[in-house]
């Protein structure tokens, strides 16, 4: 009688002990979501992976073969197995990176304007199963367009509709003399502390200042910046190392219609020494930060649409500028304009 009621006790318990553990495996097994189909479209066509999925990392970041999402919009990969580089060709766009380099970074530059930049990457590029991975926003942002994540549908979007500059552009010089101050993530305040390769400690005479100062002006004003296409080229100095710079601009006014008047504003506090010649222990390398006014007598209808109705005929801007140049025995002349990313009506 007492090994019925153990029996029945004991039975009673093991099936109240398999239902709890039922209960709480169904309860396990109900909150595991399904693993989903991470896709990505370019505007409306689903790009296919045949032997490399998309995925989201450790991080969060949803990471994408680069050949086949770069291959869908036209771009060329290129891999160099010796470098272990990878290089995307698009237009007028290419993207360098090295995916065992230290830094996240990848070089984006256009091959025909004198402009390049360094994009930090929200994650670090990686490679598997033979196949590189990049965040998806990296390639395609790269490229101008814009890319948008669809929780609901689970899948990546990149829009080659509305396709956005890459670079910025101002009026205040030509295209191929410059770059915008966004190119070094960085703003005028910084740009000294980006561009400088060692801590500088040197101090400038007032005619130093004053020669660098002069520098500056004449390389903006008289080489890159005052253009008259209606007037023959004629350069004072024919075999001077300048004169082909010259002349590249009066080309460029030439196909635009170009007359523009521009005037370098600085002061001679405002130089800075970014190098310091290893020998002679003087200033390699120097900076003048300044103002750079201008204004487009003449210009054709299509050079004006380039700045969405913010650049007209007759009316005076103004814009921050750098001028950068290194200091050697007989040297061209030549320097380096970097421009602010905006530039602003005078009144």
């Amino acid at each position: 009688m007492q090994k019925n009621f153990l029996f029945r006790r004991t039975g009673v318990i093991v099936t109240l002990f398999a239902l709890i553990l039922g209960f709480a495996c169904n309860i396990s097994f109900a909150s595991t979501p399904m693993q989903r189909e991470l896709k990505v479209y370019v505007d409306d066509r689903e790009v296919k992976f045949p032997d490399a999925k998309p995925y989201i990392s450790e991080a969060g970041r949803t990471m994408v073969p680069i050949r086949a999402v770069a291959e869908s919009f036209g771009a060329k990969v290129d891999w160099d197995a010796v470098l272990r580089k990878v290089t995307i060709t698009y237009d007028d766009i290419e993207i360098e990176f090295l995916p065992d380099y230290v830094e996240d970074v990848m070089l984006v530059r256009s091959i025909e304007k004198n402009q390049r930049k360094t994009v930090q990457l929200d994650s670090k590029p990686v490679i598997r199963n033979d196949r590189t991975y990049l965040p998806y926003r990296a390639i395609s942002e790269a490229f101008g367009y814009k890319v948008y994540w669809d929780e609901k549908e689970y899948k990546v979007i990149v829009d080659t509709k509305d396709r956005q500059p890459v670079f910025y552009i101002n009026p205040g010089l030509s295209d191929n003399d410059y770059e915008c101050i966004a190119n070094y993530n960085t703003d005028f305040d910084n740009l000294a502390q980006v561009l400088k390769r060692t801590d500088v400690e040197i101090q400038l005479t007032d005619e130093m200042r004053e020669s660098y100062l002069y520098r500056a002006k004449n390389y903006i004003e008289n080489i890159i910046g005052n253009v008259d296409y209606s007037k023959e080229f004629e350069p004072e100095f024919p075999t001077a190392p300048f004169t082909p710079v010259m002349e590249e601009v009066y080309n460029d006014a030439v196909k635009n219609s170009i007359i523009r008047e521009v005037k370098f504003i600085a002061d001679p506090s405002d130089i800075e020494v970014l190098m310091i010649h290893p020998i002679e222990n003087r200033p390699y390398k120097v900076m003048v930060l300044g103002r750079l006014e201008f204004i487009y007598h003449e210009a054709s209808d299509e050079y004006l649409e380039k700045f969405g109705g913010k650049l007209k005929k007759g009316v005076r801007y103004s814009t921050k500028i750098a001028v950068t140049f290194e200091l050697k025995p007989n040297d061209a002349g030549l320097g380096h304009a970097i421009l602010d990313n905006t530039f602003e009506e005078i009144e």
